[in-house]
C-alpha cells in the first residue's frame, strides 16, 4: 500500500523527486474509475470568469464564446466576432470593466476558498494568475490579424500585453497568500498540434518576460510552476525551463517526449505521453486496448519520474455516453498500473 495520498505523491514529482507511484493529474474533478477526491483542482476568482448566457458566454473583456457541440460543450471565440481589429487602438476596446473596479480582491479569494468542495490534505490547490497572455491576444483579434500583429505592430501589442499583466498581477500579489496554492499554474495554447503558432525568438521577446515575473513569484515562494501548452510546443520548453516552470500538460505525442525527458531530467515533469486518437477512439475499441495504451505510455515516458498522467478523451458531445466509459477505464488503468510502476 502507498504511503502517500495523491495530493502528496503528485507534488513529491512537481518538486524533482521520484513519486511513490505514477501521479495522475485531473482536468475535470474527481478521476472516473478512482475513488477519493482528485489530486489537484484550480482555484480562482469568479469576477474575473466575465458573464455567461444560454449557448455561450463573454469573457472578462467582452470577447464572444459559443458552446461547441462536437467537442462536448466547450466554448471557444465566436467566430468572425472578435472585438479588436486594430491592435494600435486597443486602448479604445480594452478596458478594465466596471464589475471589477471596486472589487475587495482579499474578500473575494476568501470567499471563494469557503466554496471548496475538497479538503486540502488530499487535494493540492492550483492558482493561475490571469488569463493567457497569448491566447487573450488571439481571442480578441482572431489569429488572422493577432499573429499578424505581433509582426505589423510589435510596440503596441507589448503595451496590450503590458496592460494584461499591470491588471493581473495585483491580483495576484493580493490573493496568493489567501489561497495559499500548491502549485501556481500558467497556461498559453501557443502552439498548434504540429508547430508553433509563432517562432521561439518571438515567443522569447513577447511572452517569456511576462511568463518570467509570475514564475518569480511563485519560486521565491517554494512553489513549483506548471505551463499549461497544447500541441507542439517543445521549442518553447528551454525558456521555460530557463525561467523556473517544471511542469507541462499536455504534453501531446506530436512532441519529442524521450528528447524533453533526456535534455531536461526531472527539471521538466512531462504530463501527457497519451492521446486518445485512431484506434482508441473507434467505437469498437476494447477496454483492453485502452488499458494497454496506458501501459505503453508508463513504460516510455515515466521511467525516471518527472511524469504524470495528464491526460482524457474529450466528449463527442453533451449527450455522448461513450467517452465517460472510456475514460474510466483509462483513469482507473492509470491508477492500478501507476501504484506499482517505482516498486
Amino acid at each position: 500500500m502507498p504511503t502517500l495520498n495523491p495530493k502528496e505523491n503528485l507534488l513529491r514529482c512537481l518538486h524533482g523527486q521520484i513519486p511513490e507511484y505514477v501521479p495522475q493529474y485531473s482536468y475535470y474533478g474527481p478521476l472516473p474509475g478512482v475513488e477519493g477526491p482528485p489530486p489537484n483542482m484550480s482555484v480562482g476568482l469568479p469576477q474575473l470568469r466575465g458573464e455567461r448566457s444560454e449557448g455561450g458566454f463573454k469573457d472578462l473583456w467582452g470577447v464572444p464564446y459559443t458552446a461547441v457541440e462536437e467537442v462536448g460543450g466547450f466554448s471557444l471565440p465566436t467566430p468572425d466576432e472578435f472585438i479588436l481589429a486594430d491592435v494600435t487602438k486597443w486602448q479604445d476596446v480594452v478596458k478594465i470593466p466596471d464589475s471589477v473596479k471596486d472589487v475587495d480582491w482579499k474578500a473575494a479569494a476568501e470567499a471563494a476558498m469557503k466554496e471548496l468542495p475538497y479538503d486540502r490534505e488530499t487535494t493540492s490547490l492550483w492558482y493561475g494568475p490571469g488569463g493567457g497572455t497569448f491566447m487573450n491576444l488571439m481571442n480578441m483579434m482572431g489569429f488572422t490579424e493577432g499573429l499578424s500583429a505581433l509582426y505589423e505592430e510589435p510596440d503596441a501589442v507589448k503595451e496590450l500585453l503590458q496592460f494584461f499583466f499591470d491588471f493581473y498581477y495585483p491580483i495576484a500579489e493580493q490573493v496568493f497568500d489567501i489561497f495559499q496554492p500548491d502549485v501556481m499554474s500558467l497556461g498559453d495554447d501557443a502552439a498548434s498540434e504540429n508547430n508553433p503558432f509563432i517562432s521561439p525568438l518571438m515567443y522569447r521577446e513577447f511572452f517569456v518576460p511576462i511568463y518570467r515575473e509570475y514564475t518569480k513569484f511563485a519560486i521565491e515562494r517554494g512553489i513549483p510552476v506548471n505551463m499549461h501548452l497544447c500541441g507542439r510546443g517543445e521549442d518553447f520548453i528551454p525558456d521555460l525551463v530557463r525561467i523556473g516552470v517544471c511542469s507541462w500538460e499536455p504534453v501531446q505525442l506530436k512532441n519529442d517526449i524521450l528528447e524533453v525527458k533526456a535534455r531536461f531530467g526531472r527539471q521538466m515533469v512531462i504530463g501527457g505521453g497519451w492521446e486518445g486518437r485512431g484506434r482508441l477512439t473507434e467505437l469498437d475499441v476494447t477496454d483492453e486496448e485502452i488499458r494497454q495504451s496506458v501501459r505503453d505510455a508508463f513504460d516510455k515516458y515515466a521511467v525516471g519520474g518527472a511524469y504524470m498522467f495528464a491526460a482524457a478523451y474529450t466528449p463527442r458531445s453533451t449527450s455522448d455516453t461513450l467517452t465517460p466509459h472510456w475514460n474510466e477505464v483509462l483513469q482507473k488503468e492509470a491508477w492500478d498500473y501507476g501504484q506499482t510502476f517505482y516498486k
